[in-house]
């Protein structure tokens, strides 16, 4: 098998350890067992378990932003381009197979994956927010500019791992006019 191949199957194994065991009963063991292979190549490919769902976390993200890229593509304003990522965001999240289950059973294990500044999702999520606005802030500073993609990160994280209930359109619409024009609008 090919290291691209292994390292797949490896991941859609974890994917699938975590739907059934959680996070805190997944162990490369088993994600070896699933994936068939043994359990040193699990470890070769990845060396421990953080490592692990740490690479699934994030091979889920980067299909996430390519899905926000996408649909922001050829948007030029920032307001509708806001309004378009933050819905595709949500609504990428409301329907990700394994999210839910895993913060209802598992939140611990979970949550500094994708909330602490050093995990997988923020740290992956800012640059392509910083790269959003940039295009459309060219007044902001650098500093500035990280400041924003960092607030609209965790902004998003948040909205996204514990949703309002309110339709996903028209959280969009309010997040993308608080974000482009503040709360004095």
């Amino acid at each position: 098998m090919a290291v691209a191949d292994t390292r797949a199957a490896i991941l859609d194994a974890t994917l699938a350890v975590a739907a059934t065991e959680g996070i805190g009963g997944l162990t490369l063991e088993l994600v070896a067992n699933e994936a068939d292979v043994s359990r040193q190549t699990v470890y070769r490919y990845f060396g421990n378990k953080r490592a692990l769902v740490s690479a699934v976390i994030l091979r889920e993200e980067e299909d996430f932003i390519s899905a926000v890229l996408d649909a922001v593509d050829g948007i030029i304003e920032l307001r509708p381009k806001m309004e378009r990522a933050i819905a595709t965001v949500l609504r990428l999240a409301r329907d990700h197979p394994l999210l839910d289950r895993l913060l209802e059973s598992d939140p611990e294990a979970l949550l500094p994956f994708l909330t602490t500044s050093t995990g997988p999702v923020l740290s992956a999520l800012q640059p392509v927010l910083r790269q959003l606005l940039s295009d459309d802030l060219p007044h902001l500073d650098e500093a500035q500019l990280e400041v924003a993609a960092d607030a609209h990160a965790r902004l998003l994280v948040s909205y996204g791992i514990n949703p309002p209930d309110v339709p996903v359109d028209e959280l969009a619409s309010y997040l993308a006019d608080l974000i482009v024009n503040g709360v004095k609008g």
